[in-house]
């Protein structure tokens, strides 16, 4: 198997760093946006904790790194191991970038707060019997 010294392979997952409307609260899928400073201090905080030599995410023992082709998720990947002291290429990492983790497409309710979705479904007569809940109702025009 060639983990690269792992005794059992691992999964790490990294959430993009913050954007305008993940900072709002609105719900965002397909749209490109960028990653706020904050953001890109979050995500450079990260890095100098989690990866490294030694650290939690050792760039030597990674195998292989998948990244969705937001950009969002693209500064992210960058900031964590092209800008820093970290360099991916350095330690001959596989990326790959693929649609299958891109985000949920929102449809309908991209761009959209919560209690808006609400106030445009209850305008159309929905959510009679419950309110809305997007894991049982999902997105108009969306997943």
């Amino acid at each position: 198997m060639p983990d690269k010294d792992a005794g059992t392979p691992r999964v790490f997952l990294a959430r993009h760093g913050q954007t305008e409307w993940s900072k709002n609260g609105r719900y965002t899928g397909n749209t490109e946006l960028d990653l706020t400073a904050e953001g890109q201090q979050q995500v450079i905080g990260t890095a100098r904790i989690v990866v490294g030599t030694g650290n939690l995410i050792d760039p030597a023992k990674l195998v292989h790194v998948f990244v969705s082709p937001r950009k969002r998720a693209q500064q992210t990947f960058d900031l964590l191991f092209r800008e820093g002291t970290v360099q991916a290429s350095a330690h001959d990492i596989d990326v790959t970038t693929t649609d299958e983790l891109a985000e949920w497409d929102y449809g309908a309710y991209e761009g959209l707060k919560t209690h808006e979705i609400h106030a445009r479904r209850r305008e159309r007569g929905l959510d009679v019997e419950r309110p809305w809940n997007i894991w049982k109702d999902g997105c108009e025009d969306g997943e």
